[in-house]
């Protein structure tokens, strides 16, 4: 997709028991803004797209809103609604001082994402709209740059169709070879601006996917809650059943 940054599909990934996510299911990407008519066309007849999920604030969507697209469902769910001093949109990465403050922002914010109430709740809503698409259309859900509201998203999503970790972190991880373009365009703007060159390495980090940050989440998870399937059930509150549920709708040829 041309118009649309750090988009990727989840489809063809193996779980721990040999079964395969469905293609042209379960798409992640950065904010739908300017996307083209091509790729619109791409998204709602290739991938017969049936529901978007935007996890920004009100206030990235207002700035940025994403294109309307009339044949799929629009759904706003911010993770941080009810967090304060913390985000992962440009303007919360603008206000980073220095790169040692950049990368305690962001495992402060993987650890608020794992443990906040609000979060939580946002995550939950996620998972259970991804449980309502129509079984022959595709679910997606973005944030600014598609990497950390995303990229939680797209974890639990995958440790709920029972793919590795391993795996997991490997997906993660790719938005940093698919976000060169659109990092350099951000920073070359910064730099016109005349901002200094501390806050421009803190920029640099902000808007990368670092394996700590990932590993702050989940040590967040198993400290305060027991793992990931006690934070599943019991703080998400989503059921074993609706887990098997999402299997059946996501993985090809399910049990």
């Amino acid at each position: 997709m041309d118009s649309i940054t750090n988009f990727r599909e989840l489809g063809g990934l193996k779980n721990r028991d040999g079964q395969v996510i469905a293609k042209n299911k379960l798409l992640r990407s950065g904010e739908l803004t300017h996307v083209s008519p091509q790729d619109q066309n791409k998204l709602l007849e290739n991938y017969r797209l049936g529901k978007i999920i935007d996890l920004r604030s009100s206030l990235e969507i207002e700035e940025r809103p994403d294109e309307d697209f009339k044949k799929a469902d629009y759904v706003h769910i911010d993770i941080f609604k009810n967090v304060e001093g913390q985000g992962t949109g440009l303007d919360d990465f603008k206000q980073i001082y220095s790169p040692e403050v950049a990368r305690t922002y962001m495992n402060e914010t993987y650890r608020t994402m794992a443990v906040n109430p609000s979060a939580q709740n946002g995550f939950k809503k996620v998972i259970e709209v991804a449980l309502s698409i129509d079984s022959d259309k595709s679910f997606l859900f973005h944030c600014f740059a598609g990497k950390d509201r995303t990229g939680i998203s797209a974890a639990l999503l995958l440790e709920i169709l029972q793919v590795p970790k391993e795996t997991i972190y490997k997906d993660y991880l790719k938005t940093n070879a698919m976000r060169v373009q659109e990092n350099d365009e951000v920073i070359a703007q910064a730099i016109k601006n005349g901002t200094d060159s501390k806050t421009i390495d803190a920029l640099k980090i902000a808007l990368t996917v670092d394996p700590s940050y990932l590993d702050t989440f989940y040590q967040s998870v198993n400290e305060e809650f027991g793992g990931i399937e006690n934070y599943l059930t019991e703080e998400l509150g989503i059921t074993s059943s609706m887990q098997r549920d999402l299997r059946s709708l996501y993985l090809a040829n399910s049990k």
